[in-house]
């Protein structure tokens, strides 16, 4: 990263008025998390798991609403910068939507995802999985760094000489 993007990403995250959307996107992204994935409850079974899946699982669950929030304030402003969306809002889409759908408990993994397959007779867990379910909130993170990164480039093209 050179230093522009760095210095698009903090007036995106901690420069005034995008600190406040950032934080409200924080919160808000907890909120759904906790009422989607129904945190109160998987936590409890979340404890039990040895500290070298759970500790990971937690840090993931904090560091993926603030890669969320940085990547929607990143949208926000390339669309006011450049008047349209580009593809690489794309991959935060998914990035956002892996955090949600592996931020529960792996052994139940309530939410969305398991009632969407469940429409079609599929039942999921992610406590199949050598991690139970680290390994989503992983990919899900390096999915929202990418996306930053991208989304932070500055918006120039360079143009090819064509020899004669």
């Amino acid at each position: 990263m050179d230093s522009s993007q760095i210095e698009k990403i903090k007036r995106v995250s901690i420069r005034k008025p995008y600190v406040y959307s950032f934080i409200l996107i924080i919160l808000g992204y907890i909120a759904l998390n906790t009422v989607i994935n129904q945190l109160h409850i998987s936590y409890t079974v979340l404890f039990n798991l040895p500290l070298h899946i759970l500790i990971p699982h937690l840090l993931f669950n904090i560091l993926l609403p603030i890669l969320v929030a940085l990547n929607i304030n990143l949208i926000v402003f390339k669309f006011q910068e450049m008047k349209r969306l580009q593809a690489h809002s794309g991959i935060a889409a998914v990035g956002a939507f892996g955090g949600l759908l592996a931020g529960a408990c792996p052994g139940c993994f309530v939410g969305l995802f398991p009632a969407f397959l469940g429409l079609f007779g599929v039942t999921a867990t992610l406590g199949n999985l050598p991690f139970f379910g680290v390994e989503l909130l992983a990919i899900s993170a390096i999915l929202l760094i990418i996306s930053a990164y991208y989304l932070s480039k500055n918006p120039v093209c360079k143009i090819k000489e064509v020899k004669k």
